[in-house]
């Protein structure tokens, strides 16, 4: 210990020469051991958590009951049903609106059209949750195209009052409109739209679609001769290519997904539209399945397209032929095939061209459709072009009664190009059915719903011998209204539902993103990508894609996320599993339900947690608020209260909970059920008890264990597997949070009963970079593979994890430097994120340390793992990281650097020794890492930090080939956790949760340790400060001046006194002080020498384990059992290792005796510790008096007085029991 302080003193001054000799001597890896760091985080799981009492209650009120099973036929019949009866109330809505449409159009109710949705006033529309943006529920608006006829028939004012009163018929309706085949459409409700750029609904699929719902095979044949490079008058001068492109790209876009499509780019020769591409190559030889994703691609590929060259037109019609020679995709699909051609010139093979497209039409009993365009006044002869529409093959031939005849069109005004052709599709608007409807499949609502489908209708009107389409009406429904209890369906680990359409396509998986998260179109994938059994292929695919309902059991694979998969990659789980499937009616959906198969029928249930003295803090606090109300970094909280959120999981109706406004009525009836008894119209059976149960932490994170971390920790909070989320202090989540999906739950669901630290990141509330460690309870009894029941968390500054490390390890100061890194390699600690400022987030230890990883690649301690991502057509290559005992090496670089890495025991992470210098500066020579984060895949025979690498896809066939196939599957990413906006009104004179201040903090360590706070070292300019000093992280963020934290958190003071103010004065010292402390102190460093010599030669028979003089007790301020962030802390903002107290002090307390390590430790501590604390702002003493603090000195205080057992009291004690005390919950056996 006495080395330590000399280490500190002498490299204060810059006299390690002075002090190394006899520092160094006998100094090896050999005294450290993980095992200290594993205590100290078991110790703060254990208090500032309190784990351990959680788990014991669990175990105090789980029950194993027999029932019988779930029954999974009656499940998928249930979901079924539920989506079919949603389904049928948006159906009505579309038949009113036809019907009301079609009236008026024949009774000539026709009307002027509404304000423009551009040129709506702001001041007309608020805000409305349905819509998910600010709209006008009295009225609609009118968009117009370019196009529009000017004499046009109008009938806007009967479309608005008809979606009005469906929308307060069906509240949780979305956007209604109206395409008129004139070229507008009508939207309710109204929305301010900030440009009035062209939009025209029939170029839109669902407009297509329901116009003209065959399938369509389409083939679209552009000439790109030298002729259509010519500018266009007019036109902003752009050339007729440029034109032509921008109207293929219209007929892409009014395709859905029913379509196949290519395009045949021509000239003298047939060009390449995919060239040598693995994923658009097929489209030179055949058609292509139509996607956003594969529209996108063929939009590319044709704005690359170049003028040059001839004109022949026999090539190219046979080509157009030979791309529809495909097999359908199914015998009842039945598609029209088409082919659109376009041109602006005679070509120079006219006598080939009809003898050409006879004999390619012949295979197809000239049953193909085609359409020819004549671009321009320059074909002054369109007899060709109109032979070949009407197949006109000469005398001698007559054309089947079978035979499709085309239409010939010349577009003399390129200007109108885009118009007139995305009209194509009304010359097979000829098939009148004045009942059908059309659903799409989901799509990016572009307005912030995320996946939507549209329910949508033709319109047709005039006499009944002579119907004319009009237009088409239709409604929005997003699919969390339409599927939520399909996606949110969970009963346990690995049970859920999924859906696929006729085609086998997965539209709703656990694997896939939730609707809501979705930032663009979807791509749709095969099931089997995503259950790549083959029993499931066998026993359940086809049943499904043949419309059956059935059932099948077999072991199936899971893939289980580590934490976030695209970062840290997956693990294959096998779970014996029952699949049960039931077609939706009236859709082309299929459900299917998986539940774990257990045969003995046995269910871990809790105990009716049947307690009078619960009263539920709800989190809506802009609802109901109520206890010590404090701000938390800008934001609404309550210091003494948790908060109580539930997932979507956790309702019977979880569709309901997402897109039905909370109101205070729906709060009370809430808060009914759960504390006392009240009816049960929302909740899960299981829901009630989880909130009892847990309701005990109130108590035991308001206790004077957890308050002493209360300056470095920022949240506590668990999570239960049914669905409750309770966080303190209790404050406001976004609706859609959901907990089970969150990174530190999964986390800690792939380390069961392990302590799981995450790599750092930035909170989305305010309080900078933190890390989260996490842990497992398990809700079992008497099993050998316990369920989980919950995970608690605690986030926390770096400043703490590095201030802690520091202390259990003093080498870390000076001598080595100190690493802590997850099992997939990503850095949860180096000493650089909490002294230069350095972003934290997804470091991986091939960026921060490459010679350590390249050691370990090499050695085979480091494994590549890929997992793909199919909706992305992603790979990502991550790391796994596997030692299992203590291991030692040399890190090469330009000299030889020992070192030693050794798993923490019971946790997710390794901790690794280096010399403090050595091999210190990256180099990417050495691991190819550019950035944080993800780079993209460069090389594979060297260390390379986590990477992505494309999928071999297939566009065409929307299908992925060769090893793509081999990979496991990354479960979607996390969406981004949105932030409730901040209310300043709300917390006008309420303190800061955390009621301490930044300015009087002297040390960097206390400084960086402490929420809110950061130690300033440089200017503005970059440059170093003569004196460092502690302020907000308003002021200097990462250490330098004028950086304000990024969460945008700087809206009001965090704690008491700091704000904003200028701090750039403080913590500097006269230059005649420094002097008096540089002569002290090398005279300490001399006295210290010696103490060290005598030491060293026997001096001394004290036990480096021990002490060598003890002081009496001190008597210390006992902290309040319920002032949350109050409470007095340890000057670091840490737990101690016994012997390394960091506040100044003559002597150390004592530890327990190795001999009872359960025994209370001697609070005997520096009289200067309290005193010293106080002067920095903080109010009390940072030790306990109590020789049991910080735990509770009986059975019941200071948890509440209740009927539930809680711990004893042997437990009582700063440090955790050995590994073998029974009462410390151990991980379970997987």
């Amino acid at each position: 210990m006495w080395r330590s302080y000399l280490i500190i003193v002498c490299s204060l001054l810059g006299l390690q020469l002075l002090c190394s000799t006899q520092v160094t001597l006998g100094q090896t890896f050999s005294t450290i051991s993980s095992s200290q760091m594993q205590q100290r985080l078991r110790t703060f799981s254990t208090s500032a958590l309190s784990v351990q009492a959680m788990q014991e209650l669990y175990n105090n009120n789980a029950e194993l009951s027999t029932s019988p099973a779930l029954n999974g036929a009656t499940i998928a019949n249930n979901l079924a049903t539920q989506v079919a009866s949603r389904l049928t109330s948006r159906l009505s809505i579309v038949t009113s609106l036809r019907s009301r449409a079609r009236d008026a159009y024949n009774g000539g109710q026709t009307s002027s059209t509404l304000t423009e949705c551009c040129r709506l006033s702001r001041n007309s529309v608020s805000f409305d949750a349905r819509f998910n943006q600010t709209v006008n529920l009295d009225n609609g608006c009118d968009r117009i195209s370019a196009s529009a006829s000017s004499s046009r028939s109008t009938i806007s004012s009967t479309i608005t009052a008809e979606a009005k009163a469906q929308l307060n018929r069906v509240p949780e309706a979305r956007f209604q409109y109206f395409g008129s085949e004139e070229g507008y459409a009508t939207l309710y409700p109204g929305i301010n739209i900030t440009d009035c750029s062209d939009y025209d609904p029939r170029f839109r699929p669902w407009y297509v679609a329901s116009a003209v719902p065959t399938p369509k095979d389409l083939v679209i044949v552009v000439d790109v001769s030298g002729s259509m490079g010519d500018i266009v008058p007019n036109s902003g001068r752009q050339s007729r290519l440029d034109l032509a492109k921008v109207a293929v790209a219209s007929i892409l876009n009014t395709l859905s997904d029913r379509d196949r499509v290519t395009v045949v780019p021509f000239s003298d020769i047939v060009e390449s539209i995919g060239g040598s591409s693995s994923e658009a190559g097929c489209f030179d030889s055949e058609l292509g399945l139509v996607s956003p994703y594969s529209v996108r691609l063929l939009t590319r590929l044709v704005n690359g397209l170049n003028a040059n060259g001839g004109t022949r037109y026999a090539t190219a019609i046979e080509a157009a032929y030979e791309r529809l020679d495909v097999p359908e995709l199914r015998p009842e699909r039945r598609a029209e095939k088409v082919i659109i051609f376009l041109t602006d010139g005679a070509p120079s093979d006219g006598s080939q061209v009809l003898p050409a497209q006879r004999i390619a039409a012949a295979k197809f009993q000239y049953t193909v459709t085609v359409l020819t365009y004549a671009l321009g006044p320059s074909i002054s002869d369109p007899t060709l072009l109109s032979n070949m529409a009407a197949q006109r093959y000469g005398s001698g031939f007559s054309l089947p009664s079978s035979g499709a005849v085309g239409r010939y069109q010349q577009i003399a005004d390129f200007n109108n190009l885009r118009g007139s052709l995305s009209l194509y599709y009304s010359f097979f608007a000829t098939e009148v059915s004045t009942s059908s409807t059309t659903i799409t499949m989901p799509y990016y609502d572009a307005f912030g719903l995320g996946a939507i489908l549209t329910v949508a209708a033709p319109v047709y009107a005039g006499p009944t011998t002579n119907l004319r389409l009009a237009g088409v009406v239709g409604v929005d429904v997003t699919v969390s209204d339409l599927f939520g209890d399909i996606s949110y369906f969970s009963d346990a680990e690995h049970q859920y539902a999924f859906m696929i359409n006729n085609d086998g396509e997965a539209v709703l998986h656990p694997l896939l993103s939730l609707p809501v998260d979705l930032s663009t179109d979807p791509l749709f994938q095969d099931i089997t990508l995503l259950e790549p059994d083959a029993a499931f292929r066998s026993n359940v695919y086809m049943q499904m894609r043949n419309r059956t309902t059935g059932s099948a059991t077999f072991t199936a694979t899971r893939f289980q996320m580590i934490g976030n998969s695209q970062y840290e990659g997956t693990v294959r789980v096998s779970v014996m599993s029952s699949y049960y499937w039931q077609p939706i009616s009236g859709t082309e959906f299929i459900v299917g339900v998986v539940l774990n198969h257990d045969a003995s029928n046995e269910v871990d249930a809790l105990i009716n947690q049947a307690r009078s003295s619960v009263n539920t803090l709800y989190h809506r606090l802009d609802l109901n608020v109520r206890g010590q109300r404090c701000s938390q970094f800008g934001h609404l909280a309550v210091r003494d209260l948790s908060a109580v959120k539930f997932s979507p999981e956790a309702f019977l109706n979880p569709s309901q909970y997402l897109n039905v406004p909370e109101t205070s009525q729906t709060v009370s009836s809430y808060l009914s059920y759960l504390d006392g008894n009240g009816a049960n119209s929302y909740f899960k059976d299981t829901i009630r008890n989880s909130v009892r149960l847990t309701s005990a932490l109130d108590a035991l994170w308001n206790s004077p264990a957890a308050g002493l971390y209360s300056r470095s920790v920022v949240w506590r909070y668990i999570g239960s597997i049914d669905g409750m989320f309770r966080i303190i202090p209790g404050t406001q989540l976004p609706t859609a949070y959901d907990h089970l999906r969150r990174d530190w739950f999964t986390r800690a669901l792939s380390n069961p009963g392990d302590i799981t630290l995450s790599p750092p990141y930035l909170d989305a509330f305010g309080a900078g970079y933190v890390a989260t460690l996490s842990q497992s309870i398990h809700q079992s009894v008497n099993r050998s593979v316990p369920a989980v029941g919950a995970v608690m968390g605690v986030d926390f500054t770096m400043g703490f994890l590095g201030l802690t490390i520091e202390q259990v390890y003093p080498e870390c100061r000076n001598t080595y430097r100190c690493v802590i890194v997850d099992r997939s390699g990503y850095l949860v600690y180096h000493p650089d994120f909490v002294t230069t400022g350095q972003d934290p987030q997804w470091v991986h230890l091939g960026r921060k340390e490459p010679y350590l990883m390249r050691d370990l690649q090499g050695r085979g301690f480091a494994q590549r793992i890929n997992c793909a991502k199919y909706d992305v057509q992603t790979r990502y290559v991550s790391w796994r990281i596997s030692v299992t005992g203590r291991i030692t090496g040399t890190l090469t670089c330009s000299e030889s650097v020992p070192y030693v890495l050794e798993p923490i025991s019971g946790t997710n992470v390794y901790i690794a020794f280096m010399q403090s210098t050595g091999c210190s500066q990256p180099n990417n020579n050495v691991c190819q890492c550019n950035s944080n984060g993800l780079g993209r895949c460069t090389r594979s025979s060297l260390c390379e930090c986590p990477c992505t690498r494309d999928l071999d896809y297939s566009a065409c066939t929307n299908s992925f080939t060769g090893s793509s196939l081999v990979y496991d599957v990354c479960p979607a990413e996390i969406a981004g956790l949105p932030v409730i906006p901040r209310q300043p009104s709300s917390i006008v004179g309420l303190e800061g949760c955390f009621n301490g201040t930044c300015s009087g903090l002297t040390q960097s360590s206390d400084c960086r340790a402490t929420q809110g706070c950061a130690w300033c070292t440089r200017s503005a300019s970059g440059t170093e400060l003569s004196s460092s000093f502690c302020t907000t992280d308003c002021q200097c963020f990462g250490g330098r001046q004028g950086e304000k934290n990024p969460s945008g958190n700087c809206v009001a003071p965090q704690g008491g006194g700091d704000g904003d103010d200028d701090d750039s004065g403080s913590g500097g010292l006269s230059g005649g002080a420094i002097g008096g402390i540089v002569v002290g102190v090398v005279v300490v460093c001399f006295i210290v020498f010696i103490v060290i010599s005598k030491s060293s030669s026997g001096g001394s028979s004290v036990s480096s384990s021990q002490p060598a003089v003890r002081t009496s007790a001190v008597k210390h301020t006992q902290p309040a059992a319920a002032s949350y962030g109050g409470a007095p802390e340890a000057p670091s903002g840490a737990l101690r290792r016994p012997s390394e107290p960091t506040a100044p002090a003559a002597t150390s307390y004592n530890p327990p005796p190795a001999s009872n390590p359960a025994a209370p430790p001697d609070y005997s501590a520096a009289v200067n510790i309290g005193s010293d604390f106080q002067s920095t702002g903080y109010s009390a003493a940072p030790y306990p008096s109590s020789t049991t603090a910080p735990y509770p000195s009986s059975t019941t205080a200071p948890y509440p007085s209740s009927n539930l057992p809680y711990p004893s009291a042997a437990t009582s004690g700063p440090y955790p029991p050995s590994t073998a005390d029974p009462n410390y919950p151990t991980k379970p056996a997987y």
